[in-house]
């Protein structure tokens, strides 16, 4: 794994000084001071910075491995970086990641110099961050992330390594649980609004979610849960039933399990649904249904509990019905660890990804600035499979934590717009095509969204929602198939070496030809099914469209570019054909046209016309419906 070092401080490096010197080591980066830990002037205690074998005997990085009992929040106010921390306990893999060599990481004398090393994910590239082991304390104890295991230091060494990266321990004040597992792991953060989807009264997507989040589990991927707050006086709110507003719940397990024919669930007499989560107080916890020594659990013997795993390791942790959890919780956020390995038995992705930023002319703003959007940096992509299939989208700024202390720690509000172009697009939209899918604009680190695509090429733009706004991006793409993401920097061809010569003049007319549909084809030749597809000439030039099949009314939505030379006379001609399998491809129809310079998007539809064998038109099949623009200007489109 290829990392770089934060404030370029080495592992080994340091080690070797310290031994040299026979000196613990003692961050200047990040000292034992008021400054690491405020980047306010208002606090209200004063810190004693101690090292672990200083608060207590026999002090050790692991006992009995990591749990997610091992993270209970303190003073500060980060129960979203507490959560992500608990779910990444779950995972030996992913902790491991984050906490490399951890076997060699001891207080034992012979191998202790008072420093240890964490690895973050940040904006496209994994750090390396270095920490001696000064923690600040009240009374012996320790202020900030402990265990319940009083000689367990990993999460609160963690959570210190996690404060320097982001300027401070109060920098951690609130934030999304998702930027942290993304931190933790290098994947997608997702967020589900639970009471926008009505999950809470629909059955059906109800039981469409509880399958997601089952699969998500059992992909790795890590989730949260929490309750949106209305105010600031509602944050941190204990309500009636134990659960607490605007508070980050780490989501430990989600079960399906198959019970006797007299217990009720919400889905199915047979079946009980249920979810786990942890508070990251340690304590707190749901005090309703299938909360600890509710009425429910009579209806399961102990070993029916302990069979489907219904226990509870520690205070903090309790299980819910699942129509519980969509009933009182709001928002889920779930970090997806998209696998991209060539190598591997799961499941693969084909990632395009690209770093880039809005200033100048690029920063066009979002879609309602239309005379800048279009300057904006654009992406393209292919999706060629022969059916929709599924994409994720993430666009991330950088993490603005650090900056607080400046007064500058605020995000930008950013968002992407998708459009559908022609197929063999590779120059830069200069007119609006039809939005193939948006995302909301929000000013969170990272926006997330989901498409089921058409096959067809793609064009992604980025933005802040207001122009003139300077920013850095990430921006990365996930497909099932190779998508050939890349960066669309030209506006238009340009002429070659010896323009004067008619092979090497510059074009002077492009044409784009989207096809819409064709409609009420006819069977032939006793055909029982037809599978059509396009093919596109204009002059010269060929373009196929994909095959639909089954079907007297295809709908194509897909089309090309073509630039042409002010030397020919433009002319499109579209056939229609269908594919067979043990037999040639049977024309069904053509239309031919004169293309007429408008420069303006215009609707046609014509009607398809069949040949006789002499190549004289018999009679007609049905109708074509295309788009077509045409222009003189090379940057009309």
């Amino acid at each position: 794994m290829k990392y770089s070092f934060y404030k370029n401080q080495q592992f080994e490096l340091i080690i070797k000084q310290c031994i040299s010197k026979k000196k613990l080591f003692e961050d200047p980066e990040f000292p034992a001071s008021d400054t690491s830990l405020f980047f306010s002037k208002h606090h209200t205690f004063t810190a004693v910075w101690k090292r672990p074998g200083e608060i207590c005997d026999d002090p050790q990085m692991f006992v009995d491995g990591a749990s997610s009992a091992d993270v209970t929040q303190g003073r500060v106010g980060n129960c979203w970086f507490v959560a992500a921390a608990a779910s990444l306990a779950l995972e030996k893999d992913l902790y491991t990641k984050v906490i490399p060599h951890h076997r060699t990481l001891s207080f034992q004398k012979e191998y202790y110099h008072g420093i240890f090393r964490f690895r973050f994910w940040r904006f496209g590239e994994w750090i390396e961050v270095v920490i001696d082991d000064r923690l600040p304390t009240i009374n012996g104890e320790l202020i900030y992330v402990k265990s319940k295991t009083k000689n367990e230091f990993w999460s609160a060494l963690l959570e210190k390594a996690y404060a320097k990266l982001s300027g401070s321990y109060e920098a951690l004040e609130s934030g999304n649980p998702g930027d942290a597992l993304v931190d933790f792991t290098g994947g997608v953060s997702e967020r589900i609004d639970l009471v926008e989807g009505d999950y809470h009264n629909n059955l059906e997507e109800k039981k469409l979610l509880h399958v997601k989040l089952s699969k998500l589990m059992s992909r790795k991927s890590m989730i949260s849960a929490s309750i949106q707050v209305q105010n600031r006086d509602e944050m941190e709110l204990q309500m009636d039933h134990g659960l607490v507003k605007g508070h980050a719940y780490s989501i430990l397990a989600v079960k399906n399990i198959k019970i006797g024919h007299d217990h009720i669930s919400i889905f199915n007499a047979d079946r009980l649904f249920m979810v786990k989560l942890r508070n990251p107080w340690g304590d707190t916890e749901w005090n309703g249904a299938w909360s600890d020594g509710s009425p429910q659990w009579n209806l399961l013997s102990a070993q029916e509990r302990e069979k489907y795993g219904l226990v509870n390791e520690s205070s903090g942790e309790f299980w819910m019905s699942f129509g519980d959890f969509c009933k009182y919780f709001t928002t889920v956020t779930v970090c997806i660890l998209v696998n991209t390995s060539v190598i591997s038995f799961n499941k693969t992705y084909h990632e395009g990804s690209v770093k880039s930023k809005w200033e100048g002319k690029s920063a066009g703003g979002c879609i309602t600035n239309k005379e800048t959007f279009l300057n904006n940096p654009q992406f393209c992509f292919d999706m060629t499979s022969t059916s929709n299939d599924e994409v994720f989208i993430s666009l991330m700024q950088p993490d603005m934590r650090s900056k607080k202390v400046s007064g500058k720690g605020e995000n930008l509000t950013i968002g992407i717009t998708l459009f559908k172009v022609e197929a063999n697009r590779i120059y830069r939209l200069h007119q609006y095509y039809d939005q193939a899918g948006d995302s909301h604009f929000s000013n969170a680190r990272e926006i997330f969204v989901r498409f089921d695509l058409d096959p067809g090429r793609y064009v992604i733009i980025p933005s802040t929602f207001e122009a003139g706004i300077v920013g850095y991006f990430l921006l990365r793409v996930y497909t099932d198939q190779n998508i050939a993401f890349r960066h669309l920097t030209e506006d238009a061809p340009k002429p070659g070496c010896c323009p004067f010569l008619p092979w090497c003049a510059p074009p002077h007319i492009q044409v784009s030809i989207i096809i819409k549909s064709v409609n009420n084809l006819m069977k032939n030749n006793g055909a029982t099914t037809l599978n059509p597809y396009c093919i596109i000439e204009c002059n010269g030039l060929t373009l196929y469209t994909p095959i639909v099949y089954d079907s007297l009314n295809p709908t194509f939505d897909y089309g090309g570019l073509f630039y042409l030379s002010k030397q020919v006379k433009p002319m499109l001609k579209i056939q229609v054909w269908n594919s067979n399998t043990l037999v040639p491809d049977t024309f069904l129809g053509e239309i031919t046209s004169t293309i007429v310079v408008k420069d303006k998007t215009v609707l046609e539809t014509h009607t398809l016309m069949q040949r006789s064998h002499g190549g004289r038109v018999s009679r007609a099949n049905g109708t074509i419906s295309f788009k077509i623009t045409a222009s003189n200007k090379l940057t009309f489109m």
